[in-house]
């Protein structure tokens, strides 16, 4: 990321200054690499390889995960519905292009989640980091994403818990757990918008999603908890999906590891 990737987003953030989350967004955007390293070294617990995959960022936002996986030796399509944001991406692509190792590049497409713009059966990756909580056709981003994967492919997918106690878009602590009409008034007065602009899901709206295509899914898996012992008893601890369970009722993001399968 150069200096006219860092004007370009000062300029996109501008009316989020003086709210108490701007440097939270900021550094959400530039600080794309460190959640990388963390994705790789979960998608390396199931994966063989991650480089020389062909990768669609579904939500790519300012592009930074997608540079990120290029420099990885990976073909990445970044898309995104908000052409503000696909503008960041062309910049930050633009700053960054000269670090990418043959093999590696980014396209960008600016496109919907719920009416992807590509062939079945195109991609070895898809990743989709908090979109769906941002979408009323939920079911219908799952059924597209499952159709322009291989078989074989994996998405991997992160959404904030619904039940985590500080809603992570607003800063918020107890919001999502109020009825729609209360929250919406809870918005207003805090001065950041009209009405809750997320629709949240839970552990059991994600078991449900997942259950409606051929996926074999993974949430939160214990695996990826390498403060965890993996000797003896825990070893069988580890695969418990009541273990799974737990780590999902208390976890502020979800995140989902699904392979399609015939």
């Amino acid at each position: 990321m150069g200096k006219n990737f860092d004007r370009a987003l000062r300029e996109y953030l501008k009316p989020l200054e003086g709210f108490a989350n701007y440097q939270n967004w900021w550094d959400w955007y530039k600080n794309t690499e460190k959640r990388v390293q963390l994705y790789v070294k979960q998608l390396q617990e199931y994966l063989p390889q991650v480089s020389k995959l062909k990768i669609l960022d579904l939500g790519c936002g300012a592009g930074g995960i997608c540079v990120s996986f290029a420099i990885r030796r990976n073909r990445v399509v970044a898309l995104d519905l908000d052409k503000n944001l696909m503008n960041l991406t062309r910049i930050n692509v633009d700053d960054s292009e000269n670090s990418f190792p043959p093999g590696g590049g980014v396209g960008e497409v600016l496109g919907s989640g719920t009416s992807l713009p590509f062939s079945d059966e195109t991609f070895d990756l898809v990743i989709c980091n908090d979109v769906i909580e941002h979408l009323d056709e939920q079911e219908k981003l799952i059924r597209e994403i499952y159709r322009v994967l291989k078989t074989g492919g994996y998405l991997y997918l992160t959404t904030p818990n619904r039940r985590y106690p500080r809603e992570s878009h607003t800063g918020l602590l107890g919001i999502t757990l109020l009825p729609k009409r209360l929250t919406d008034v809870f918005i207003r007065m805090s001065g950041l918008g009209t009405s809750f602009p997320v629709k949240l899901v839970s552990y059991e709206n994600l078991i449900e999603l997942f259950s409606k295509v051929k996926f074999r899914s993974v949430i939160n898996s214990p695996k990826w908890d390498k403060h965890l012992p993996n000797s003896g008893i825990m070893r069988i601890v580890r695969k418990s999906k009541v273990l799974e369970w737990i780590y999902n009722l208390f976890t502020p993001l979800y995140t989902v590891l699904s392979k399609k399968i015939k």
